[in-house]
């Protein structure tokens, strides 16, 4: 231990002396510089947030640089330029800053922050609305993203794909992927970022046309908002869940989230989006053919409009109080109701003209103050840092020292550490293998029993029906019963033969093995009575056959999903949607039967589920539920692809 003590003690003093060897003077010079271009570029990326701040030191910083020949402070303050031009709107200078960034940081083959100016150029033109310009480059980041490993750089890559396609129109192409960017943002527990892609979700499927499923992600929305405990971000997503249910006339659940958003917004003190709730809780109520109530909280929402100057709202309740004065017969009062709303109408306009002005007056006072007080700071800054620099030697040395002591204790620790994850890494990878073998062991058992039945069972029911077809017309059966008798047995006989060839192909159907999952799949749902249960099935991106282990496992889930919906759910709807793309599989069923508390599906589900379960687990996909009793079902599955 002491010998141990004696090197470590060697090694710093080593250290030490190699530190405190001077650089010649044109060296010194050089190092110093390029830190201070590096801290000019530090405290512009601690501006972001402050335009008018973040140019100051990135204009700066890129004049240091040009003059040093310093190539990565250059391509980084560009980086910055770019940002504030594109905070500006000035979108096509901001992709010249980032297109010269791009052309330097390539040259230094830095891959992360090549990736980085592609997704900035990505955005620039997503805001110009040139989409295809968009994607492709956006498509360029995300080879970048992914060659360096970067999960949220991934993901926001194609967040803003799938905006530029939502804005297109192309939604089922924006939904998958808002799915990818969920599932990357899951992965990196980023709380915000995974609000932000279930809202995006909930958007497409509201686009598509499918309210539950928007309702479902705007839901899972509202969990975070609840968990963050912002009052105002919680009133603007009970605001757009009751908005939602308005427009699909289910106005008292409406009613419900509009009353919990004005009760939010009460606790947050927030005027303007109050009366925004006023408002909505009137329209509900108008909906609700309750016109009392309706003006009531119209009366409300324009008092307090009023007294805060919301125009906007304003406009609109004189304008539903016309609507309800015509449908009383008072046209007198509809048309000067309507005469008011459309004055505010032009005070809106005039307002922002005048708003707009004032703000450009005061972002060009503010930024001349913020010149001055920026070179001020900024001369500060280079003084104490010269000043740290001189005090940093010895402190360097105390540091030193203290962390060759703890290296040595942590480094033993780690190991130890590392011995224990790669006990659990094997624990877990044994417990996978362990259920990827039950799996296959059950295939190959059903595909056994099938083959049995088909060739051993199958083939006696066949020769013993033939051989006693031919036995009852050789012989003339004159009495009755017994011809009666006959054909029973003939019947009994022909349905035993009928229910096991049933059997047989339930348990290995012949079309997964000749022509894949989607004709699988829809032989499978022909079989099911329409009259009973009206099945819809859509497919994409199956024209190739997958991996036999996936197909036959997205296969049994499906299976296994109808046979619960036709024995417990009483729906008389199915849909069935199987989505795939370079990343995974997307499988989405949705019934409308009476559905169940998921609450309890981890402590009581049945074999069904549990099997449901084993086989996403065993590649490695999420599995999530969505029900409550008298409101359907949604299950939704999704399936990584290794590349």
């Amino acid at each position: 231990m002491i010998n141990a003590y004696v090197k470590l003690l060697l090694i710093t003093l080593l250290s030490l002396c190699i530190y405190f060897i001077p650089l010649n003077a044109q060296e010194t010079d050089d190092v110093e510089l390029r830190k201070k271009i590096d801290l000019l570029n530090e405290q512009a990326r601690k501006k972001l947030l402050m335009p008018d701040s973040m140019i100051v030191y990135a204009e700066q910083a890129y004049q240091w640089s040009d003059k040093a020949g310093y190539a990565k402070g250059k391509a980084n303050a560009l980086k910055f330029k770019g940002i504030y031009a594109h905070a500006k709107s000035n979108f096509n200078q901001a992709i010249q800053y980032y297109q010269d960034a791009l052309e330097i940081f390539t040259t230094l083959k830095d891959d992360l922050e090549i990736g980085k100016a592609n997704l900035n150029i990505a955005t620039s033109y997503n805001h110009k609305n040139e989409y295809p310009l968009s994607i492709q480059y956006g498509l360029e980041a995300l080879k970048y993203f992914r060659k360096v490993n970067d999960p949220n750089g991934e993901g926001r890559v194609l967040n803003l794909l799938g905006i530029a396609t939502y804005i297109q129109g192309d939604y089922k192409t924006a939904l998958k992927y808002f799915f990818n960017y969920n599932h990357l943002v899951q992965k990196a527990k980023d709380e915000n970022e995974i609000a932000s892609s279930f809202n995006n979700i909930g958007s497409a499927y509201e686009k598509l046309k499918r309210p539950d499923s928007a309702i479902f992600y705007y839901k899972k929305v509202l969990a975070y908002e609840i968990k963050k405990g912002s009052e105002s971000n919680l009133g603007m997503t009970y605001q757009n869940i009751g908005s939602l249910y308005n427009s699909i006339n289910k106005h008292k659940l409406a009613l419900d989230f509009h009353q919990k958003s004005k009760t939010s917004f009460e606790r947050a003190n927030d005027k303007k989006y109050l009366s925004h709730s006023y408002y909505n809780i009137g329209l509900s109520y108008k909906l609700l053919k309750d016109t009392i109530a309706a003006i009531s909280w119209f009366k409300k929402a324009m008092n307090l409009a009023s007294a805060i100057q919301e125009t906007e709202i304003l406009k609109e309740t004189y304008q539903q109080l016309s609507k309800i004065d015509a449908s009383d017969q008072n046209f007198k009062q509809a048309y000067q109701k309507l005469l008011v709303s459309n004055q505010m109408q032009d005070a809106i306009l005039n307002s922002d003209k005048t708003k707009i002005i004032e703000e450009l007056k005061t972002k060009y006072e503010t930024e001349k103050k913020e010149l001055k007080i920026a070179d001020l700071n900024q001369q500060a800054q280079i003084n104490q840092l010269q000043l740290k620099q001189k005090n940093s030697y010895l402190l360097f040395a105390i540091i030193v020292i203290a962390l060759g002591i703890l290296t040595a204790y942590l480094l033993f620790n780690r190991q130890k550490i590392k011995q224990q994850m790669k006990l659990k890494e094997e624990a877990s990878k044994q417990q996978e293998l362990m259920v990827k073998e039950i799996l296959l062991a059950e295939e190959r058992e059903r595909r056994r029993i099938a083959s049995d039945l088909h060739d051993g069972v199958g083939q006696t029911l066949s020769a013993a029906l033939m051989n006693l077809h031919g036995l009852v017309s050789k012989i003339n059966l004159q009495d009755k019963q017994q011809s009666l008798f006959a054909e029973k047995s003939l019947s009994l006989l022909n349905e035993s033969y009928d229910e096991m060839r049933s059997i047989s192909h339930q348990m290995m159907p012949n079309a997964l093995i000749k022509s894949g999952l989607t004709s699988a799949v829809r032989e499978f749902i022909n079989k099911i009575d329409e009259q009973k249960l009206k099945i819809s099935l859509e497919t994409e991106g199956l024209d190739e056959k997958l991996d036999e282990n996936i197909e036959t496992a997205i296969y049994r889930i499906i299976q296994e999903a109808v046979n619960n919906v036709v024995k417990h759910a009483k729906a008389s709807k199915l849909s069935i949607q199987i989505f795939k793309d370079p990343q995974g599989i997307t499988l989405t069923i949705e019934d409308n039967g009476i559905g169940f508390n998921v609450k309890e599906v981890n402590q009581t589900s049945g074999i069904g589920l549990k099997n449901i379960q084993n086989r996403v687990h065993s590649l490695k996909g999420n599995l999530e539920y969505d029900s409550r009793f008298g409101s359907g079902t949604l299950v939704n599955i999704y399936i990584p692809i290794s590349p």
